[in-house]
């Protein structure tokens, strides 16, 4: 009964208590490999955890842009007649891109342009007519001189016949044949007569000095009618500059239309923004896409240049195609203002977006190239979203702003062992 109850092992173990001839087995090889296994990754993590790196990152938003976006605004107020850009259209420097109606500054114009017929008129009235007049009055004047030669030669001759009546007159005195009173009329006579050759040796001199300014009145008023027309002509030059200046409204930029922001038969005023058009040359990145992010104030001095970012269009999904790899290249000093948010993004709503944050610092990112992508960017995945990546678009990204060793984030004692701070 008992012999069937127990097993045949078991009664040879008790039988035979002591074997000190046979090994003890400790342990299993099982065992052995799941202590080494251990031990592995014990000392994986304390080596990870002094030599290893663990990265803080800040969250940002931003946008992604490539040309530098530049406003045409009008140069005068007055209706938009015609605005001669589309989207997608590439406009040159100089290129005429609207028409701004002027009918105060057209009615100036022709004002101007009949006061210059008038003045052109006159000066041709005084030289056709004038000359003729010059020669009457010439001829007139020649006619004086004869009559007061004439006068001249008679008063001599009266002269002369008084002067032998003086000596004759005297001679009579003298024999007492006449009375004194007739020799001192005579003497009277005598200063009449030269007083009046005087007088019309005087008008003679008179009529010469009028043939003289005859010739200079003609050319004076030939010169100032000239300076009139000049005048009135270097207005009308100006007039009509100014009018196709507020008339004509020109790109001061070459680029493409990218928004346009007004439409023909609006009244608009100076200094309205008309389209915005991108310049894909005139920046400092070369036409380069770049990614202008923004930082809340707290956070803003923890980036400094040549820092890690990562950044991701609102177009692509992160979890499937990873972040574009790029450098920090610029922070800002000091918070950036609604102003200078405006003067780099071109959006009025973007910029009150991102502001409702509070104040941002502003950061430039630099994109690694990568031939080999369809994008032309480095991502984090293998290669990327299929899709080109454009300019104007939001993003978001990481910037690293710090590394250390894990153990000195769970023993922040040591953190001064690593010198980090």
């Amino acid at each position: 009964m008992a012999a069937g109850f127990f097993r045949k092992e078991a009664l040879e173990k008790l039988s035979t208590p002591e074997k000190l001839d046979q090994l003890i087995k400790v342990t299993s090889p099982k065992g052995w490999i799941a202590l080494f296994t251990i031990a592995l990754a014990l000392g994986t993590g304390i080596t990870w955890s002094v030599v290893g790196n663990v990265k803080t990152k800040l969250n940002v938003v931003g946008v992604l842009l490539g040309g530098e976006i530049h406003e045409v605004v009008a140069t005068s107020q007055g209706q938009l007649i015609d605005l001669n850009v589309q989207i997608g259209e590439d406009v040159k420097e100089g290129d005429v891109i609207a028409t701004i109606e002027q009918p105060e500054l057209l009615q100036q114009i022709e004002e101007v342009k009949a006061s210059l017929v008038e003045r052109e008129y006159d000066l041709n009235r005084l030289l056709s007519f004038g000359n003729q007049d010059a020669r009457l009055q010439e001829e007139l004047i020649q006619q004086q001189r004869t009559s007061i030669e004439l006068e001249i030669l008679t008063e001599n001759k009266n002269l002369g016949f008084l002067s032998t009546q003086l000596e004759t007159e005297e001679g009579l005195l003298k024999q007492g044949l006449i009375t004194k009173s007739q020799l001192i009329n005579t003497k009277q006579q005598i200063d009449a007569s030269k007083n009046a050759i005087e007088r019309l040796k005087s008008q003679l001199v008179q009529t010469s000095s009028q043939k003289l300014n005859i010739g200079f009145d003609l050319q004076q008023k030939i010169d100032i009618n000239k300076q009139r027309i000049a005048e009135t002509e270097r207005r009308l030059e100006h007039l009509e500059e100014r009018y196709d200046i507020q008339t004509n409204i020109r790109s001061s930029y070459t680029g493409e239309v990218v928004e346009v922001l007004t439409e023909a038969g609006i009244v608009v005023g100076q200094g309205t923004t008309l389209f915005k058009l991108k310049n894909e040359h005139d920046i400092v990145t070369d036409g380069k896409l770049r990614g202008v992010l923004y930082i809340p104030s707290s956070d803003g001095k923890k980036i400094k240049e040549g820092m890690e970012a990562l950044v991701v269009p609102s177009t692509v999904q992160p979890q499937e195609y990873g972040f574009m790899k790029g450098k920090v290249t610029y922070v800002s000093e000091f918070p950036i203002t609604q102003k200078g948010m405006m003067l780099t993004v071109k959006n009025d709503q973007l910029v009150s977006g991102l502001l409702s944050m509070g104040a941002l610092f502003e950061v430039y990112v630099e994109f690694e190239e990568d031939q080999d992508t369809f994008s032309g960017f480095k991502w984090t995945s293998a290669q990327g979203p299929d899709i080109e990546i454009n300019e104007g678009t939001s993003c978001m990204g990481k910037i690293t702003v710090k590394k250390e060793p894990p153990l000195a984030i769970v023993v922040p004692a040591l953190k001064k062992f690593f010198d980090l701070y």
